[in-house]
């Protein structure tokens, strides 16, 4: 069992995934609500929104056990854990008004990656990791399982919340190559960089 550290909200959570019959990536994946007292269990099919179900849990280590059974059960349904060499470097590109951004950058940056890890999180794609700002250029990094799925789910979540699609760059990279390469682009661009 390999845990995922949530940095922001101090949650492990344990995922596993597995290609269907026909091909298609399923996930599944559990956390513990310390506040609730319920271990939560998020599953479906990479790209869309999963199901959710909820088990009332009223300890720590009833919680460890709980997390070792949804391990043995996940593996032995076939599921496995997707180390990072076969992760992928999704990052979202704005323009920025100045060098370092205004007020209206500020505010884009924070919501773009409010809604992306809420989107890309309910949804069994990835994760927002973080973000970087400079040079006129707005960064904001995801890491993903699926980046042709990552992909078109940060155009849909930046579409429904009016979040300036017209204006982001969307490009790709496997973990640990160099370049990205450009996925999307609104206006034409003729190359790529953060």
């Amino acid at each position: 069992m390999t845990p995922v550290h949530n940095k922001q909200s101090k949650i492990t959570m344990i995922k596993y995934y597995k290609a269907d019959d026909k091909e298609q990536l399923l996930y599944k994946e559990t956390w513990f609500d310390e506040k609730r007292k319920v271990a939560i269990v998020h599953y479906g099919k990479v790209g869309y929104k999963g199901k959710v179900e909820e088990v009332p849990i009223e300890t720590k280590n009833a919680n460890d056990d709980f997390e070792h059974n949804f391990c043995k059960d996940c593996e032995s349904n076939g599921y496995y854990q997707i180390d990072e060499d076969n992760h992928h470097w999704v990052v979202v590109q704005f323009p920025l008004k100045s060098e370092l951004g205004n007020k209206r950058d500020l505010w884009l940056k924070d919501k773009v990656q409010e809604y992306l890890k809420d989107h890309l999180g309910w949804n069994g794609v990835g994760d927002v990791d973080g973000f970087d700002m400079g040079q006129k250029k707005l960064n904001i990094f995801c890491k993903v399982v699926d980046s042709e799925k990552a992909v078109s789910s940060i155009k849909t979540c930046l579409k429904d919340y009016r979040l300036d699609l017209n204006q982001a760059r969307i490009a790709t990279k496997k973990v640990g190559e160099i370049n990205y390469t450009l996925k999307f682009s609104h206006k034409k661009v003729d190359n790529f960089e953060l």
